[in-house]
This record gives C-alpha cells, structure tokens and sequence, in this order.
C-alpha cells in the first residue's frame, strides 16, 4: 500500500474490528500495526494497539472492555472511530 494514501476507516465486516475504506473488501487493521492518524488537522505517526479492560479514554468513568486505539509515539492514546483518516506507514 502506498504510503501517501488515504483511508477512511470504516467498520469491519469481521466483529470489532476497523477496516480501510470498505467493510467488506478493505484491509483490517490489526494490533502493530504502524500508521499515521489525520488528528486536529496534523499527521500523528503511531500504532494500532488492543487491549481488553486496560484501555481507559481520557475522561472516561470507567475503562472501556476491550477493543483497539490508536497509541502516538508520543505516547498519547486515542479511541478509533469509523470515519477517521488514516494512512499506512
């Protein structure tokens, strides 16, 4: 995949999962995943992560159960959302 393209992400087909652009054909995106979010109008580099009960979204009550985020390499993390632009590095 070219580096300088970009997807949306979208909701896998495949249950609690992310998908590039079409649920049903698009590349999932898994744990390690290396790849660049379009966050605040700027470029974050970083990773795909899961984690089940140890992810806690900023301001959140409670941690979420399970599912991937998106951890910067500045260390910051971030909840995923169909919709959000991404690109694979």
């Amino acid at each position: 995949m070219p580096e300088d393209t970009i997807y949306a992400l979208v909701i896998s087909s495949v249950r609690g999962r992310y998908a590039l652009d079409d649920p049903l054909h698009g590349q999932d995106i898994t744990s390690g995943q290396a790849l660049a979010i379009l966050l605040g109008g700027h470029w974050t580099l970083g990773s795909i992560e899961h984690a089940g009960g140890l992810y806690v979204p900023e301001h959140a009550a409670q941690p979420a159960s399970s599912g991937y985020y998106f951890l910067a390499n500045d260390g910051s993390l971030c909840g995923l959302c169909a919709g959000m632009n991404i690109r694979i590095r």
